[in-house]
């Protein structure tokens, strides 16, 4: 057989074997799990955390400068979001207003960011010098109220004017910002996919070089369709999973946004190479980001001769695909520059630069040339790691040709 040839029966060998054994239901159900939990912990947490991280200003004056303050503060607030002020809390004024000031900083139940005294004419903020978010919004408080107060007093406040609306089908600046979150959105599925499913590849080699079978197969047709084969196989491993997820989560959304569609609206954008072949180019370059990186992890794992060293060198991996993950995008977000280009012609950061480039230009050549490059990186990655397994594990292999020509066709019978 040639390399193909014994790289499928590689593949056909460990997918059988790891689909149909009974642990990978729980394979599946594991993410879905995981998601679920997070959606939920998170939305229980979200309201909590919000009000935690708002700060609270007390407002030590009289009545009228409160009740200025708290209307200017609720007609700002319509126009913006709660979050976008701190919350004022009166507090009655005692005889010594700075001393009560410094009594309320220091009180652990209260807390409070800042304390405001004195009129709308000579306000006093009290509070730590760094405390700027704070400062500036209640300046802004101050000010509004105090312009408020004198157009009423001159008589003089406008009405409220109907703003009219002149609706266009698109705006050439939401839309790159629509783009640019799409684009940001498909280089996170494909990072959380594929460091969920590739890392796994770090540990594939240990059980068979305990047990000696990679010497038998090492053997019996090329090492490097050992690799292939194995790469091929947890690759259809996990286009298994993700159709499954996929589906799950697709059904759970479409019944979400069902349910709730009075009261959500989603943003109407799309791919600048449209949905169906936004959605192809996602798969391909998932299939090439798990094939460059599960080759390099199958390198790097084949290397350990234990579960603890595979344990061991586990952390530096997600630490090389947060790397990868940061330098690609700078592919969404600049607009030139060393680190910009870097991100489409690094090979492990390519498919996920080049994903962002299809949400956001409607060019198909880069495509074709990025898809060149990275199976190039492919086909060099498995043959650095096998040539390598080959030469510290194995101990055998001369100093021959990188690539034999013979290894891909097939030989001659008789």
């Amino acid at each position: 057989m040639n390399l193909w040839e014994s790289a499928w029966v590689i593949a056909r060998r460990d997918f059988v074997a790891s689909v149909f054994s009974r642990f990978f239901i729980l394979f599946l159900l594991a993410p879905i799990a995981m998601i679920g939990f997070s959606i939920f912990f998170n939305i229980a947490a979200e309201k909590q955390d919000r009000a935690a991280s708002q700060p609270v200003v007390a407002v030590v004056t009289d009545s009228g400068t409160a009740t200025a303050l708290a209307e200017t503060r609720t007609r700002l607030i319509g126009g913006t979001s709660e979050q976008s002020f701190p919350i004022l809390r009166n507090v009655d004024p005692a005889e010594n207003v700075q001393a009560q000031a410094q009594a309320l900083l220091a009180d652990e139940t209260g807390n409070y960011s800042a304390v405001l005294s004195g009129t709308l004419d000579r306000p006093v903020l009290t509070g730590p010098m760094r405390s700027e978010f704070t400062t500036r919004r209640m300046q802004l408080l101050v000010d509004e109220s105090r312009r408020t107060a004198a157009l009423d007093g001159a008589h003089a406040s406008p009405q409220p004017v109907a703003l009219d609306r002149v609706v266009t089908e698109q705006a050439n600046g939401s839309l790159a910002n629509g783009r640019r979150l799409l684009g940001q959105g498909a280089q996170t599925l494909i990072f959380a996919v594929t460091l969920m499913l590739a890392t796994l590849l770090l540990s594939t080699l240990v059980e068979e070089k305990t047990n000696k079978i990679i010497e038998i197969l090492a053997a019996s047709v090329p090492l490097e369709s050992v690799f292939f084969g194995k790469l091929v196989a947890m690759l259809g491993i996990s286009l298994v999973g993700l159709g499954l997820w996929t589906g799950v989560i697709g059904t759970g959304l479409l019944f979400f946004f069902q349910l709730f569609s009075n009261w959500i609206t989603l943003p109407d954008v799309s791919p600048a190479v449209g949905w169906p072949l936004f959605i192809g180019l996602l798969l391909i370059y998932y299939t090439m980001n798990f094939l460059l990186l599960g080759g390099l992890f199958l390198g790097i794992g084949g290397q350990a001769s234990s579960i603890r060293e595979v344990q061991t060198i586990s952390m530096p991996v997600v630490l090389l695909q947060l790397m990868v993950l940061m330098i690609a995008m700078n592919a969404v977000t600049g607009t030139g520059g060393l680190m910009y280009w870097a991100a489409y012609v690094f090979p492990f950061s390519s498919p996920l630069a080049m994903i962002a480039l299809a949400a956001k230009s409607g060019a198909l050549w880069p495509h074709l040339a990025a898809l060149v490059w990275q199976a190039f990186w492919v086909l060099l990655i498995v043959r650095l790691s096998s040539r390598l397994f080959r030469r510290t594990v194995l101990k055998s292999g001369s100093a021959g040709a990188f690539f034999k020509l013979s290894n891909w066709r097939k030989p001659a019978s008789g």
